[in-house]
């Protein structure tokens, strides 16, 4: 009985679908007719004609090659996020390579071949987060932490020059204070004669920053390149700052020279996290030697 009432409850849409398929091809049976003829004459054509059997192929090789690029392009779009952080982790390799971040004993004494290398600094791959630009107090997200063993104070570079110190960390996150942050400093120098002085930022324009402590007799051109100097405590030398772009003169003894970043900070995605793992070394012989004084 039950399945009867399930059958007839079911029979007026069947027979509506059918009155609806009937009216359907009584007003458009015309038009139906005519694609069919024109479906059967083309057929007819480019089954006889040689010549229009192979304009056709052509056209339709277009047309799917069109397809194909746009569906191609879509697919390149949506694994390239992955092939971002393919090339960062390449990128990070590469640098934990490069003989900076080795220290090289000096082997005048011993006559060896080739000196002994002890690595220097290690980099570590991060993907930004979160990021702001248009505070005075700004900060920077990355998704790695304790669990990756970042620690604060390490040092954050982009692939365009230097980012910021890692400030706070967690089990899997890091925050990081930037270039463009008002507590943020760093020795810096020109790469063309080594004179440095300090970058900081004076919270007016996330493209620039500001070096101080350089004296009027030293030559500043713009465009002259900036790059981390060797008195970081975090940095690894030689990373870059950015160039010159305005030069002042400040109170008759320095000038107060406008750096624009290398790092484009609206458009920071991925970065390098840098540990020194001599620093602790260096900063424990240093506490010693203060300590006499």
């Amino acid at each position: 009985m039950d399945h009867l009432v399930v059958a007839c409850s079911q029979m007026p849409l069947s027979i509506d679908t059918m009155r609806s398929l009937i009216r359907f091809f009584q007003k458009h049976h015309i038009l139906l007719l005519f694609l069919i003829l024109e479906g059967i004459a083309g057929f007819m054509l480019l089954r006889n004609n040689y010549i229009q059997r192979i304009a056709f192929v052509k056209a339709t090789n277009v047309v799917s090659g069109s397809i194909h690029e746009q569906i191609s392009n879509w697919r390149d779009y949506l694994y390239l996020r992955e092939q971002n952080r393919q090339l960062q982790d390449e990128n990070t390799k590469l640098r934990n390579m490069l003989a900076g971040s080795f220290y090289v004993a000096d082997t005048a004494r011993t006559f060896d071949a080739e000196p002994d290398k002890l690595r220097r600094y290690a980099y570590l791959p991060a993907k930004v987060i979160n990021n702001t630009v248009n505070k005075q107090f700004n900060f920077v997200t990355l998704d790695c932490g304790k669990d990756q063993e970042v620690a604060t104070d390490m040092a954050v570079i982009g692939p365009e020059g230097i980012v910021g110190i890692v400030y706070g960390v967690s089990e899997h996150f890091a925050t990081v204070i930037p270039v463009i942050n008002r507590n943020f400093r760093v020795s810096a120098k020109f790469k063309k004669n080594n004179l440095y002085g300090s970058l900081s930022w004076d919270g007016r324009s996330y493209r620039h920053a500001t070096l101080n402590e350089i004296s009027l007799h030293v030559p500043v051109s713009k465009g002259d390149t900036i790059v981390v100097s060797g008195y970081s405590d975090s940095f690894p030398e030689g990373i870059p700052v950015g160039v010159v772009d305005n030069v002042e003169q400040k109170d008759g003894s320095f000038y107060t020279i406008d750096i624009l970043l290398a790092t484009d900070f609206r458009k920071l995605h991925f970065v390098a996290i840098v540990e020194d793992l001599m620093k602790e070394e260096r900063q424990k012989l240093e506490h010693q030697t203060s300590g006499m004084q």
